[in-house]
């Protein structure tokens, strides 16, 4: 059976969320790194301070630490009436679209 297609416009959007739609800054507090001057100092387990921040976000983002927080954002975007930004990225026309393909506007 043959398609009867329609004409059309055609609009492409391209969502995004919101850039302020994000969890707050958090603190991890920690007792402090051995220090030269300690008792006891172990150069050979001396960190950078990359090492140390990446030691600590791994220890502290778990599995579960994570879903915790996937939920306050998910919680963050349910509360708003639109969490996106909207950008029409394309304006084409004549696609192969039948009349119950195209939205009534």
């Amino acid at each position: 059976m043959k398609e009867n297609y329609v004409p059309n416009d055609v609009f492409k959007f391209r969502l995004k969320l919101k850039p302020y739609i994000d969890i707050q800054n958090i603190t991890v507090f920690t007792k402090p790194f051995p220090k030269p001057w300690n008792d006891n100092y172990d150069i050979s387990k001396d960190l950078s301070l990359e090492e140390k921040e990446k030691l600590i976000q791994n220890k502290y983002f778990t599995k579960e630490k994570i879903i915790e927080l996937k939920q306050i954002l998910i919680d963050n975007i349910n509360s708003m009436d639109n969490p996106f930004d909207i950008y029409c990225t394309d304006v084409d026309g004549n696609y192969n679209v039948t009349q119950e393909q195209l939205f009534e506007f």
